[in-house]
């Protein structure tokens, strides 16, 4: 089942970011550190309404945040959007690493498409660091479309830019 998240989850989630931090470490992948994402960042989503947990037999096994808030650098002329309108933006996209490759990130991706669609808005927009190949595959896998690269974060490297246009239920 998939929910709306709770400040209760918030131990869960943050238990699997730390343990997803320290497999990115060990793939030399430093898209996520200790500095970011922050408990305060998924309490901000909880109370934005925005952060949904896929749950099964009472155990948090995944999360994902999905909003309208587009980052400001995905105004840039590298990244070639395929629709000028109103989207939404996935973020903070975590599995429990003991569960990985069950599908979970995908139901949470489609869970975060329905929404999408249910407020009539049928565009989707997200980024991942370039060196996270799993998150590329990831979304790739489910029809997102690589659009381009920005700066992000500080890092040294690009982040790349992803879309997916949703097909309206008219």
């Amino acid at each position: 089942m998939i929910r709306s998240g709770r400040l209760e989850d918030l131990d869960k989630i943050m238990e699997m970011v730390s343990e997803t931090i320290k497999i990115m470490k060990e793939e030399k992948n430093d898209q996520w550190t200790e500095l970011y994402p922050t408990r305060q960042i998924f309490e901000t989503d909880v109370q934005n309404g925005s952060l949904y947990v896929l749950e099964e037999e009472g155990q948090v096994l995944g999360s994902i945040t999905i909003d309208r808030n587009t980052p400001n650098e995905y105004n840039n002329d590298s990244i070639i959007w395929r629709k000028v309108s109103e989207a939404y933006t996935l973020h903070r996209l975590v599995v429990d690493p003991i569960i990985r490759g069950k599908g979970i990130a995908s139901r949470l991706i489609n869970h975060a498409e329905t929404i999408a669609q249910q407020n009539e808005v049928p565009y989707i927009k997200t980024d991942t660091y370039s060196l996270n190949t799993k998150a590329q595959a990831l979304f790739e896998k489910n029809g997102y479309k690589k659009v381009g690269e920005m700066a992000f974060h500080g890092k040294e490297r690009p982040f790349y830019c992803y879309d997916k246009i949703l097909h309206s239920a008219e």
